[in-house]
């Protein structure tokens, strides 16, 4: 008896929530006014516990976008609303008679046919999604909404744009770039993000649109670093291998150390592996082991070279070692354009090397391009 009292309740209840949204009357304004004050101001705490060390910069940025989702949802509801207008009377009147009566002759048949009501419930940890990509997706949904009312909110696009290229959404992410351009003007920093948008988005391929804007960005800058290396790229997809290799060396050698230099020089020994550069200059006598693994043809060599890899990964995974042996492993398969295997090694040598070499493994990532690979 208490079940069917409580199938009588709900089956109730279910039938007032659907009548609701056909007795109430249109959202004004006013609420997505409410959600963006609301947004605006979450933000700003979330700001605040980053600066006070209570959450970390992922955190923040997840939480933002779990935000920005539901913004976005209360827009287009509301544009909908709008666009729709008032509906009639009496099409309301009827379509809550049909609900009144249909929904309990419908569902409750059903659940006599189907229905379990013993069976054991769904363990909350199996319901929830891996990795934050649940916030983040409702994140971005409400920024995105926040920018459909705004249009003109070059910070709105700028904070979208590096989030849309951490998801993979290369389009969205140069069209957010294009945007912040089109509002706030051309600098060398936004006109060097569009194009690596653009090549993200090629999977790879240094696109003339993208060739353009590093060009503009040097024009703007001549020293800034990151639109130099993309146009040695471009001149290595338009065939001029020694032009592209001459403009890495010229840029590695305006760089200091750090993880922008590493970055060159990574790019410059797949040149060498691929033998389209002379070999890194010997600062002693070669090996002998040396001299005959460059006496190899190149795909021979190639394959002692990722053979030399795995067995320096197969070491380190069971044994161990120091931080130099794992960044070796890690831009070891930059090189051979493992990107996925780099980014299971960078995981095993956070495990490995703990909070010691967090910062450095940091700066690796940062310089190789690995903190979005899965």
């Amino acid at each position: 008896m208490t079940l069917w009292i409580a199938i009588v309740v709900l089956t109730v209840g279910a039938a007032a929530l659907a009548l609701l949204p056909l007795l109430r009357p249109r959202r004004s304004r006013s609420s997505l006014e409410h959600a963006v004050q609301f947004y605006e101001s979450r933000r700003q705490e979330l700001e605040r516990q980053v600066a006070a060390g209570l959450i970390s910069e992922s955190e923040r940025a997840a939480s933002e976008a779990e935000q920005a989702r539901r913004l976005l949802a209360i827009g287009r509801q509301q544009q909908a609303a709008e666009e729709q207008g008032h509906d009639a009377a009496f099409r309301r009147k009827m379509a809550a008679l049909l609900l009144l009566l249909g929904l309990p002759l419908l569902s409750i048949p059903i659940y006599l046919r189907t229905g379990t009501p013993n069976f054991p419930d769904q363990p909350i940890a199996s319901r929830v999604a891996p990795n934050g990509d649940a916030e983040m997706a409702q994140a971005l949904q409400r920024i995105e909404l926040h920018l459909a009312s705004n249009p003109n909110d070059a910070r709105g696009f700028e904070v979208i744009a590096p989030a849309y290229m951490r998801l993979g959404r290369f389009q969205d992410a140069a069209f957010a770039y294009r945007r912040v351009i089109a509002i706030s003007g051309e600098t060398a920093e936004r006109l060097a993000d569009l194009g690596e948008a653009l090549i993200a988005a090629q999977n790879g391929i240094v696109s003339a649109e993208a060739k353009e804007a590093f060009l503009k960005a040097v024009a703007l800058d001549p020293s800034f670093a990151k639109a130099r290396f993309y146009i040695a790229l471009a001149t290595e997809q338009d065939g001029d291998a020694a032009g592209a290799v001459q403009k890495l060396q010229d840029l590695s050698a305006s760089l200091p150390e750090g993880p922008g230099k590493m970055r060159v020089e990574a790019e410059l020994d797949r040149f060498r592996a691929e033998g389209k550069a002379p070999a890194r200059p010997q600062s002693g006598p070669q090996s002998e082991a040396g001299r005959a693994l460059s006496a190899l043809p190149a795909d021979e060599r190639a394959k002692a070279i990722e053979g030399m890899v795995e067995s320096l990964a197969a070491r380190l995974s069971t044994q161990g070692g120091s931080f130099e042996e794992w960044q070796r492993l890690i831009q070891a398969r930059v090189v051979l354009n493992q990107r996925d295997k780099a980014a299971t090694a960078l995981a095993e040598a956070r495990k490995a090397l703990g909070d010691a070499a967090r910062a450095e493994l940091d700066r690796l990532a940062t310089s190789l391009d690995l903190k979005g690979t899965p």
